[in-house]
Parts: C-alpha cells; structure tokens; sequence
C-alpha cells in the first residue's frame, strides 16, 4: 500500500469553509485506479493544518491521479479567497507496513 499525506495551513479566516468543502467533496478520486481510501484530518492543537491521507494500492496509481484532470477538477471545491500559509504545505510519501 502506498500512501500519500499532504498537509496545509490556512492562512486567513476560511478554515471552517475548508472543512465544509470537503465534507462535501464532489469524490472524483473515487472512482480512479489503484485508489483505496482518503481520510481528511484536523489536529487539535492546531486548528488551520489540514492533514490529507490518501491510501492507493501502488505509487503509479497515486502519480497518474495526481497529473490528471480530476485531480485539478476535484480542488475547485475550495472556497474562493482561501490562502495558505507560504512554505508550510507538505507532500509526503509512506508505504504502509501493517495496520
């Protein structure tokens, strides 16, 4: 299993937006290749990170989703305005061992 975190920081007023804009997510990569599950995180101690982990079944699949189409279709759910804090987002890359 391959996993992918993201992680962002809002850095204006929108975080409540943001997390409603992905409860209501339009769940285009559902349906791709070699997806598995996402889980959409907020830590306690810091309210503005958003955590994203993406579950996939190879690495291919994640790259393919992550250059196509959908990928830019699925992010324009964002609340319009939003800005995030420069040099804070993060894209890192697991390979799950056990669960």
């Amino acid at each position: 299993m391959f996993v992918a975190l993201s992680k962002f920081v809002v850095a204006n007023e929108l975080t409540a937006s943001v997390i409603e804009a992905f409860k209501n997510r339009p769940h285009l990569v559902d349906s791709e290749p070699g997806f598995v599950r996402l889980e959409v995180l907020c830590p306690e101690d810091e309210p503005r990170e958003i955590w994203l982990l993406t579950h996939w079944q190879d690495e291919g699949s994640f790259r393919a989703w992550h250059r196509g189409h959908n990928y830019h279709n699925a992010h324009r759910g964002m609340p319009k305005g939003l800005k995030l804090v420069p040099k804070a987002t993060e894209l890192r890359f697991f390979r799950q061992i056990c669960s």
